[in-house]
């Protein structure tokens, strides 16, 4: 699996720490940060970078996540998510981690340096990588939901319609 791993100033030191770490178990990492701490580096560049990369890839058929740092992750994830098909997440707890996973296909993690201790952020980025998509039609037809949307601004498919008995829109 491909790993494309971004961070600004304010999550260079964990992301080049994860950087080294992912590379010595086997991953091939991709740094999307910039090559030296740079103390004016901005978090969009970096967010956007990562998104993009991690699309490319699955369009493409390779497996890939994106990991971003920032210092607490807030911002970085509003950024990463503008970037059509990125569903970025913050590393909340683990089992917030397995939930995005499991659930909506989280294909980013982001993490705050400010908030996480390295061997923290590692075991939430062993779980990211590790816990599949269960690929439960009621999960997949939403995150269809959510792609139609992203690209033509409303959801009005086929993917949108409830089971017969149910008291839920037809669409929006």
């Amino acid at each position: 699996m491909r790993i494309h791993l971004g961070a600004n100033y304010l999550g260079y030191e964990l992301g080049r720490a994860l950087e080294a770490w992912l590379d010595s178990t086997g991953f091939e990492v991709v740094w999307h940060g910039a090559p030296e701490f740079d103390n004016e580096d901005d978090y969009p560049l970096y967010s956007i970078r990562v998104g993009q990369a991690v699309i490319e890839d699955e369009d493409a058929g390779v497996p890939a996540r994106g990991i971003i740092v920032g210092e607490t992750g807030a911002p970085e994830t509003i950024v990463a998510n503008k970037v059509n098909g990125s569903r970025a997440v913050p590393g909340l707890s683990k089992e917030f981690v397995i939930d995005a996973r499991q659930h909506a296909d989280a294909n980013i993690l982001i993490l705050g340096q400010k908030l996480i201790q390295e061997v923290d952020a590692r075991e939430l980025v062993t779980v990211f990588l590790a816990e599949d998509f269960l690929n439960i039609l009621d999960d997949a037809r939403r995150i269809i939901n959510t792609a139609e949307f992203e690209t033509s601004g409303t959801i009005e498919g086929w993917m949108i319609e409830y089971s017969s008995g149910s008291s839920g829109p037809k669409g929006l």
